[in-house]
């Protein structure tokens, strides 16, 4: 449950960054850099990454705290 909170955490928060980030970019007439969004958006892709390895990792850190 923990891995899959921490998961869960990192999309909710990348998705909030990049969102924020957009916004002020809008709200400043600025262009959206799209080095500056992927940058933002690794937190997501970890998070996904973790969510479809939840077992996995969850299992692997038992071990290490066994």
């Amino acid at each position: 449950m923990f891995v899959r909170f921490t998961a869960a955490g990192l999309v909710g928060l990348s998705v909030l960054e990049l969102g924020l980030y957009a916004a002020d970019c809008l709200a400043h007439h600025l262009p959206i850099q799209i080095s500056h969004g992927v940058l933002l958006s690794l937190p997501f892709f970890l998070g996904v990454v973790i969510l479809v390895r939840a077992r996995a990792i969850a299992e692997w850190l038992a071990n290490k705290f066994d």
